[in-house]
């Protein structure tokens, strides 16, 4: 319970600073920074690291591709009967992409305790970042309607060699080489450092980065996106775990907890890079990442009850 309030209190300082204009107006980027570049790796390397990773947690990853996969598939399916691409994109992108690291590590590590982190790491970099990369991307250079202007079809090369060279990907790989080699004591302290900076710092950046002011006009589209998001997607992901594996262990549960986590932060970056409605993608966001403080204990907490 500590850890929840400690996000809680980290998230509502990030707002609080924002409101009082106590600091910079473009301070969230050097956190957000940090905690890409330095803490999320740390945090990966240290989770991962001697962890096996089997063809069932891998599979129970990919699950996580589907919660994007479906809303996408429906709004390219109505985009063909004229409706608005701008919006659906901005729809599919934040409604089927989990924040399973900004939120979803902290939040798991509140509810689940560290012992859940091994598999929230591996399931937030194979399913939710490698869905980022390999199938959102493309998809909103596709309903872009200025990819004519930056040039048709810029290629799957850039966004390949921007995964591979990503710093979280980067200690993904090397904790999976190096998985049965011992890591110094000093070494294997600094990273528990660093990556224990990623709850506040990352919670905080979110908090100062929510903006409610682009929710006028844009309510039953917001609460149609949060629905699958929140609601709709977990269940999904949950009758799969039941169909396929049975039983409802810990990695089964981390995996529908991070499919019910608020829309990635990212996404509404997308969005806005590839003109598909950013205020629609921002106000998800800022709607989202406090809806699901509550609704994903209460998924974990229903869970523990099957």
């Amino acid at each position: 319970m500590s850890n929840l309030v400690l996000l809680l209190v980290c998230f509502f300082v990030g707002v609080f600073a924002r409101r009082t204009k106590a600091l910079p107006a473009d301070s969230h980027r050097p956190v957000n920074a940090w905690v890409m570049y330095v803490s999320l790796p740390a945090l990966v390397f240290r989770s991962i690291h001697g962890v096996s990773i089997d063809g069932a947690l891998l599979l129970s990853s990919a699950t996580l591709w589907l919660v994007f996969l479906v809303p996408a598939a429906l709004a390219l399916l109505l985009v063909r009967r004229g409706s608005s691409r701008e919006n659906l994109g901005a729809l599919a992108l934040c409604a089927g992409l989990s924040n399973t690291a900004f939120v979803g590590l902290p939040l798991i590590e509140a509810i689940a305790g560290k012992e859940a982190l091994g598999p929230a790491a591996v399931v937030d970099q194979l399913g939710s970042f490698l869905a980022l990369f390999l199938f959102a991307m493309p998809f909103a250079t596709h309903l872009s309607p200025s990819r004519r202007e930056r040039g048709e079809g810029r290629g799957e090369g850039p966004f390949w060699l921007k995964l591979l060279k990503t710093p979280a990907m980067i200690a993904l790989a090397l904790a999976v080489l190096f998985t049965n080699a011992e890591v110094p004591v000093s070494v294997s302290e600094v990273l528990s450092r660093l990556a224990d900076m990623l709850s506040p710092l990352a919670l905080a950046s979110i908090g100062w980065q929510l903006d409610l002011s682009a929710l006028s006009g844009n309510g039953k589209k917001i609460a149609a996106g949060l629905t699958w998001k929140l609601f709709l997607a977990p269940a999904m992901v949950l009758g799969l775990m039941l169909l396929f594996r049975g039983t409802l262990g810990l990695t089964e549960k981390v995996v529908v907890a991070q499919a019910a986590m608020a829309p990635m932060v990212t996404a509404g970056v997308v969005a806005a890079d590839n003109k598909l409605a950013p205020g629609l993608a921002a106000a998800m966001i800022a709607v989202g990442v406090p809806l699901s403080l509550v609704t994903v204990p209460l998924w974990w907490h229903g869970m523990s009850l099957l």
